[in-house]
């Protein structure tokens, strides 16, 4: 097999600027190497997809790899960007270097970016993972994701802690998760349950209290918390988690359950294991996409699953 090329997509905003030692430590490596690569920084909201979407229709070398280095976020973008191109195929890497990576964490990839790193270099072969396929009819919106979209309390979380001034600073010192605890505090004194109906395998589900509604590819949302355990990206299916707000008490049981991989026995608790479902919501609610605002409205989403190689051998 000829060398592989590397396309070192880099985004320099990724983690609080957590992404710009890690890109220097990885361009090194490649350079020691004496590897093949070109550099593609992401310089503004979007740009990532644009790149891949040049490289998916444009590419011209017989081995190439998208090497993403960013947050959950970033390969958000340059999987959404990839798809649809005359080379959809080409497999994508990814360096964990943002302030969450459950991505890595929910395919049992290294956390640590040069550990991470050399499962990339060592592989041989793509190795195909679950994401996810959406499409949000309020809007007409169409798009794939690796984590989950939520919407509720977990968005609500994500949109506060995004528009936080001490969010950026805390990442500088790799702290950036305290942000989002201080605004789940803030967010259980403040946020209401609302109604969600789940469509699966044409039978309507309702819920009159909804206050966490996730589906989700992977265990783990919001920078490391395990929603549901058994949640695979290999099992070519779904996971939705929808939490009821009874109260306090039955809430923070429901939650104590899940968050300790325990099989939930709350009546809070509604679970669904599909390659297909349809979320409705009927009020105004935040969402979020691995990590990204979704901004707010009457949520209808189609759910459904595809697929996405990727250049990696966890086996190191």
């Amino acid at each position: 097999m000829a060398a592989v090329f590397y396309y070192l997509i880099y985004n320099p905003a990724a983690g609080g600027g957590a992404a710009i030692p890690i890109f220097k430590q990885v361009k090194a490596v490649l350079d020691q190497r004496q590897l093949p690569y070109a550099i593609k920084t992401s310089r503004y909201p979007g740009h990532t997809n644009v790149i891949t979407k040049q490289i998916g229709n444009f590419n011209t070398h017989e081995h190439p790899v998208l090497l993403v280095i960013g947050g959950d976020g970033t390969l958000n973008q340059a999987i959404n960007g990839l798809i649809g191109t005359r080379q959809h195929d080409i497999p994508v890497a990814y360096v964990p270097a943002g302030s969450g990576n459950d991505f890595a964490r929910g395919i049992g990839m290294s956390e640590d970016p040069m550990h991470a790193l050399e499962q990339i270099l060592q592989a041989s072969k793509p190795v195909t993972i679950d994401i996810g396929r959406y499409h949000e009819r309020t809007r007409d919106e169409s798009g794939y994701f690796v984590n989950n979209i939520g919407i509720g309390f977990d968005a609500a979380v994500v949109n506060a802690a995004n528009h936080s001034d001490s969010k950026q600073l805390l990442n500088k010192f790799h702290l950036g998760k305290l942000t989002y605890l201080f605004h789940v505090l803030g967010m259980l004194l403040t946020r209401r349950p609302f109604p969600v109906a789940v469509y699966e395998k044409g039978v309507r589900h309702f819920f009159h209290h909804a206050y966490i509604c996730t589906t989700t590819n992977i265990p783990y949302f919001g920078g490391g918390i395990r929603l549901y355990k058994p949640a695979d990206p290999t099992d070519g299916q779904l996971d939705l988690v929808i939490v009821e707000w009874f109260n306090i008490v039955s809430w923070a049981l429901a939650m104590l359950q899940l968050l300790r991989g325990k099989t939930p026995t709350s009546k809070a608790v509604h679970l669904f294991h599909a390659n297909k479902l349809t979320v409705e919501t009927s009020s105004l609610e935040f969402g979020q996409m691995d990590g990204e605002e979704m901004g707010t409205r009457p949520f209808e989403i189609d759910f459904s699953v595809a697929s996405q190689r990727f250049w990696i051998d966890r086996s190191i």
